[in-house]
């Protein structure tokens, strides 16, 4: 079978081997490896494959460096004047037996990027066999062969995960300023102080007895530093009483108590505020 390229490999390299084959195949690349085309005893059939490949690609590595045939092969490729690309799998350096052969020919790795990696390759080599391609084909299967021995890949992981930490730290920045401060709830040293109403009752007698019923979150040590301020407002809007106190006034449930002559009370506003004038909790009840 007539053929574009030739891959010269370790056997211990196999699975790289078959990786690039299949992307070869993908993008119209025909090539010719040992594991599938050798199908003879005859060293000469491998000569006669390099010979009539028009690149030679060498899966390097540090097993494939030392190799007999791998120096064999990228040596009968090198006299015959076929372009080689060496395409290095684990950072290996080009030294030893190779480094003569190898020093001005085309190198690429296969990391960081392994999908990049395997493309650089692809149009490389479409170069070199007359069969240049556009955007080159990479499935994600010869990707992963690719990546469980990528020297990169740890560090590739810790950028993998900045980069989608970074986002949900901006997300939950957002939440903050923009959802939780506006619903009043600052921090202390005690974590995040807020108060709300739960109830209001009111009971008839020889005036109308207002008792506003609340509950605060993580209160503070401090809590007399941190004021309360509850408007009674009729169903205009307008301010019937008013009560101002500290924080530190709220006992077992009950924010306050108080006899008003009226009973049109139909809104409680409640804000809670720091001595810097900062809203931590604000509400607007309405009454049943």
């Amino acid at each position: 079978m007539a053929h574009d390229a030739y891959i010269c490999y370790d056997d211990n390299d196999r699975k790289v081997c078959d990786a690039v084959d299949e992307v070869f195949r993908e993008n119209g690349i025909k090539s010719w490896i040992k594991s599938r085309d050798f199908s003879s005893d005859d060293p000469a059939d491998i000569t006669k494959a390099i010979e009539a490949s028009k690149c030679f690609i060498l899966i390097y590595s540090e097993v494939s460096k030392d190799d007999n045939y791998v120096i064999t092969e990228t040596d009968i490729a090198f006299s015959r004047n076929i372009p080689i690309i060496v395409f290095n799998i684990d950072d290996s350096l080009i030294k030893g037996n190779l480094e003569f052969i190898l020093e001005n020919q085309d190198k690429i790795n296969s990391f960081p990027n392994s999908k990049k990696q395997l493309g650089a390759l692809v149009k490389k080599t479409s170069e070199y066999i007359g069969k240049p391609v556009g955007k080159p084909k990479v499935n994600s299967k010869s990707v992963n062969v690719l990546d469980i021995i990528n020297p990169k890949r740890k560090e590739n992981n810790i950028k993998k995960y900045i980069a989608i930490a970074i986002p949900i730290a901006v997300v939950l920045v957002l939440i903050y300023l923009f959802v939780i401060i506006p619903m009043g709830q600052n921090t202390t040293e005690d974590g995040v102080f807020s108060m709300n109403i739960t109830d209001v009752d009111v009971s008839p007698g020889s005036n109308y007895k207002y008792t506003v019923y609340g509950q605060s979150y993580n209160m503070p040590a401090d809590s007399g530093n941190y004021l309360m301020n509850i408007r009674f407002l009729d169903e205009n809007g307008y301010k019937v009483f008013e009560v101002n106190s500290t924080a530190d006034e709220f006992k077992s449930g009950i924010i306050c108590s108080y006899d008003l002559k009226e009973d049109n009370i139909t809104n409680v506003a409640f804000k809670l505020i720091d001595l810097n004038n900062n809203v931590l909790s604000e509400q607007n009840y309405v009454m049943e």
